[in-house]
């Protein structure tokens, strides 16, 4: 009577997802904590590392199986109200509405902090401020790294001048002959 989930085993396989990295130098200047009149302008080989990060820095969201499988790990662990099996499947339908827009993988630690740290199970709020918690670094960083980007694409000047067509076409047959005669040594 009045579980609060199934443990499913079609929805308990691990989704794999970590934040990706930056070039030392990039990161360090991510994690200083700088506004946007602080922060260097980076040319544009760092610009590309930027992107990238920030196009990889969207974790996986979860699925309705996942959640009800944490939320029924966590009714197994923790001391929990008996309710019935209507009530239950109502407070499962209202967590899977309050946890949906949360990334699975700061879910999946939050639940691991929650199930070492609760004494009973947890309310929405507390799952809230477990993710939040989890969620912090990771927004801060990629908030600094799209600023870093903006201060790029507003600021960044090429230094020195571009070569004229003339000058690209002489450079060209400059390395044509240095790799002909490189093939040709090899």
């Amino acid at each position: 009577m009045g579980t609060i989930a199934k443990i499913d085993q079609q929805t308990t396989s691990v989704t794999r997802w970590s934040e990706p990295s930056l070039p030392d130098k990039l990161s360090a200047v991510v994690d200083m904590g700088l506004n946007l009149s602080e922060m260097p302008v980076v040319g544009p080989i760092s610009a590309g590392h930027l992107r990238t990060y920030i196009e990889a820095s969207t974790p996986p969201a979860p699925q309705i199986g996942q959640i009800e499988t944490m939320l029924a790990k966590l009714s197994i662990a923790l001391p929990k109200k008996l309710v019935s099996d209507q009530e239950a499947g109502e407070r499962l339908d209202l967590y899977w509405q309050a946890l949906r827009g949360h990334a699975l993988p700061d879910l999946q630690q939050a639940f691991m902090v929650l199930l070492r740290t609760c004494r009973f199970f947890p309310t929405i709020a507390e799952i809230e401020d477990a993710v939040k918690a989890i969620r912090g670094p990771r927004a801060r960083r990629l908030s600094a790294a799209r600023l870093l980007l903006l201060k790029h694409e507003r600021e960044w000047k090429p230094t020195g001048e571009l070569l004229t067509p003339e000058e690209a076409r002489q450079l060209g047959g400059i390395l044509a002959q240095a790799l002909a005669s490189a093939a040709d040594q090899g």
